[in-house]
């Protein structure tokens, strides 16, 4: 059961307060950390710098290759079918873009559906890299449409967080078990 996310400030935010989460981890309960990889060479080099007196047992420390938008990608079929795009236009290794927000806006640039267009998409002009609606409509993808399984197969990073989360004992489960 999840009893609170936060998201606030992103990478800056969790990498400052990431000896609190250690703390509370093993203190207090399991918590779940998402970041991206970003710039970093690998997720074992990221998680060395950031924690470098390592994790408790009950912090799962998880790296997204390269962003999370990769596993929105993932799984192909539900995401041409939400974009209206053709499967093929789908990268269907998404975890070796170097830049996969990128690849994702680009792909709804191709998008049919005009309504996904303007909420996700950054207005002409204005500095934002993403429309307001972005973090909404990907919540309600991943809600009504995604399939971890079915992404998992096709993001080799996603498959190593899906398979960490199994490994959690029941008392210490950290996501309902439709997700294990």
């Amino acid at each position: 059961m999840v009893h609170q996310r936060l998201r606030r400030g992103g990478f800056g935010y969790l990498k400052q307060r990431i000896t609190a989460f250690n703390q509370m981890a093993q203190r207090v309960m399991p918590v779940l950390l998402l970041t991206d990889l970003d710039r970093s060479g690998c997720p074992a080099e990221l998680i060395n710098a950031w924690l470098p007196v390592g994790a408790s047992p009950r912090l799962l420390f998880r790296v997204a290759v390269r962003e999370t938008e990769s596993w929105l990608l993932a799984d192909r079929p539900a995401f041409a079918d939400f974009l209206g795009i053709s499967i093929g236009t789908v990268p269907d290794r998404p975890d070796e873009l170097t830049d996969p927000k990128a690849a994702l806006l680009d792909l709804v640039r191709k998008s049919k559906r005009r309504e996904l267009r303007q909420e996700i998409l950054p207005r002409p002009g204005v500095s934002f890299p993403v429309g307001l609606g972005y973090n909404d409509q990907w919540c309600r993808f991943v809600r009504d449409h995604w399939e971890i399984g079915r992404a998992a197969k096709a993001s080799p990073s996603l498959a190593r967080a899906v398979e960490r989360l199994a490994q959690f004992s029941e008392k210490d489960r950290v996501l309902p078990p439709r997700y294990s």
